[in-house]
C-alpha cells in the first residue's frame, strides 16, 4: 500500500502564514492541505480537532508553531493518522494547536491523546467504530445505521443524532451524555465511574459493573438488566 507522509516544517512563508500575537513576539502557524479518500481516522497527541462532513476533503492546521512542527500527518490508503511526535512538554504551557478536518465519510475513529474533539455538523455514515482513550471531551453528532463505541477516557462524551443499533462500552472516568442519540436497539456495558445517559426505543440490554449511574429513556424493552457492584440504573 502506498504511503503518503506529510511532515509539517516551518520552512518559510510559502508553507505557512504568521500572525503576531498580542503582547509578545510569538507567531501562529497556519496551513491548509487537500485530502482524498479518507474513511478512517487515528489521532494521538495534544490538540483540538473539529470534524466536518464535506465532499471537499481537506485539513487545516492552526496554532503554536512549536507544536505544529512536531505534528505528523500520514495517509495510508483510506486511513489518516494525526500524530504529535516527540516534544518538550514545556511548549504546551498556554499554547494550543487546532486542526480542522473535512472528510466525506468516517467508518473508524481512534483517539489516544489529550484534547477536545467535536463535529461541526451532523455526520452521516453507514456504520462507525469509535475507540477512545486519553483525556479530553468528545462531542459527536452522528446519523448511522450502526455505532460501535468503546471508551476508556477521563473526560466527558456527548453523542447526538440517531442510529438503528448502538453498542456502547464505557470503562472511563466521566459522563457519557447520549440521551439525544435516538437508538432503536442498544447494548450498553458501563464499567466506569460517572453517569451514562442513553435513549433507546426498542430492545435495550444493560450491564453495569462500575460505581456510576445509568439512566435511560425512550420506553425500551429491557432484554437484559445486570447490575454488579454499587452501580444504579434508573428509567426516565
Amino acid at each position: 500500500m502506498k504511503t503518503h507522509v506529510f511532515l509539517l516544517f516551518l520552512l518559510g512563508i510559502c508553507l505557512f502564514s504568521c500572525r503576531q500575537s498580542s503582547g509578545d513576539s510569538d507567531n501562529r502557524f497556519s496551513e491548509d492541505r487537500e485530502l482524498s479518500g479518507i474513511s478512517r481516522l487515528k489521532i494521538s497527541g495534544i490538540f483540538n480537532l473539529e470534524l466536518t462532513q464535506s465532499d471537499a476533503e481537506s485539513i487545516s492546521i492552526d496554532g503554536n508553531p512549536d507544536m505544529a512542527e512536531n505534528l505528523r500527518v500520514t495517509q495510508e490508503g483510506d486511513l489518516l493518522i494525526l500524530e504529535l511526535k516527540e516534544f518538550n512538554s514545556g511548549i504546551f504551557d498556554k499554547k494550543d494547536l487546532k486542526v480542522n478536518l473535512s472528510i466525506s465519510d468516517l467508518r473508524e475513529f481512534e483517539f489516544k491523546g489529550v484534547g477536545n474533539i467535536k463535529t461541526n455538523n451532523s455526520f452521516r455514515t453507514d456504520q462507525i467504530r469509535i475507540l477512545g482513550e486519553g483525556v479530553g471531551n468528545l462531542r459527536l453528532h452522528l446519523e448511522a445505521r450502526e455505532i460501535d463505541a468503546e471508551l476508556n477516557m477521563m473526560g466527558n462524551m456527548e453523542l447526538k443524532g440517531k442510529a438503528d443499533r448502538v453498542s456502547l462500552k464505557n470503562e472511563g472516568i466521566g459522563n457519557v451524555e447520549a440521551s439525544q442519540l435516538i437508538a432503536q436497539e442498544m447494548d450498553l456495558v458501563s464499567s466506569g465511574i460517572g453517569k451514562v445517559s442513553v435513549h433507546c426505543e426498542g430492545n435495550l440490554a444493560l450491564e453495569v459493573n462500575g460505581i456510576g449511574k445509568v439512566t435511560y429513556s425512550g420506553n425500551p424493552t429491557l432484554t437484559k438488566k445486570e447490575i454488579n457492584g454499587i452501580g444504579k440504573v434508573e428509567a426516565n
